[in-house]
């Protein structure tokens, strides 16, 4: 079973979620997932500032997020229709993020959490379009028949030298630096997030994960995918336990989207 109280999916459709502790001391991750009509979110948060603010800052953060969607989820067609203002009013989600994981930790950049997170709007039960909000070092990966493409740049320093083009993303694992994060939920900057729409024809299946996942799992070929159905309970468990298998020496969370269910 997934660590007690690390894990709520609230009953969404299509969402499995998993959480295990590995070899830590505790489980600082949390996932969280929402449905509210036709708005569904699912989120991954991984805490860190020591044990028990690691584990407040991640779940503060992925509940504010989870509960604003369902606020927000009552404003009408043209809110929804609007992707400048969703954009904006996931912006401010994240700073109300920031300002209560800095709260709780006694001030800004003495704890914090990644946070990386997917919503959807469905239309007379057809999906509308599928936001992605996200900030730290937690991944997005899309699903597809032919595996698995990435759709987060990580916010650390081994992120930057990515973009810089001096190491391929599968290089990161064993390079200096990244465990180090330039932008994080609770940072002294407030830094905001990368929003994006994606593009709702393109498909409907998403894996979020930590980077004790992977870590471990994203090789020169992509990240490890289990053989059959990925968008199950037992797909996400496998996806786990193969990080610890692997060698993770961190907590290992995995949260998959199957949006057309």
């Amino acid at each position: 079973m997934s660590e007690p109280g690390r894990v709520d999916l609230a009953g969404t459709r299509g969402m499995f979620g998993y959480s295990l502790t590995g070899k830590r001391e505790s489980d600082q991750d949390f996932v969280a997932c929402g449905e509210f009509g036709g708005v569904r979110a699912g989120v991954i948060c991984d805490g860190m500032g020591g044990v028990r603010s690691g584990e407040k800052a991640s779940k503060i953060a992925a509940s504010i997020f989870v509960r604003r969607i369902g606020e927000l989820s009552k404003k009408g067609r043209r809110f929804w229709l609007s992707e400048k203002k969703r954009h904006t009013a996931y912006r401010n989600l994240i700073e109300d993020c920031h300002q209560s994981v800095s709260d709780m930790a006694g001030g800004a950049g003495l704890s914090g959490t990644t946070l990386t997170a997917v919503v959807a709007v469905f239309r007379k039960g057809s999906l509308s379009s599928i936001d992605l909000v996200h900030i730290g070092d937690c991944r997005c990966y899309f699903l597809s028949d032919g595996g698995a493409r990435l759709m987060t740049e990580d916010h650390s320093v081994t992120g930057d030298m990515v973009r810089a083009g001096y190491i391929d993303v599968h290089e990161i694992e064993e390079t200096s630096g990244k465990n180090t994060l330039t932008k994080h939920i609770g940072d002294e900057a407030g830094s905001e997030a990368d929003v994006s729409s994606l593009d709702v024809d393109g498909g409907s299946r998403f894996l979020l994960c930590c980077d004790g996942v992977w870590g471990p799992l994203h090789k020169s070929d992509g990240i490890w995918l289990p053989d059959g159905d990925v968008a199950s309970q037992s797909a996400v468990e496998e996806i786990v336990h193969e990080a610890i298998e692997r060698g993770s020496t961190d907590n290992c969370s995995v949260l998959i989207l199957q949006l057309n269910a």
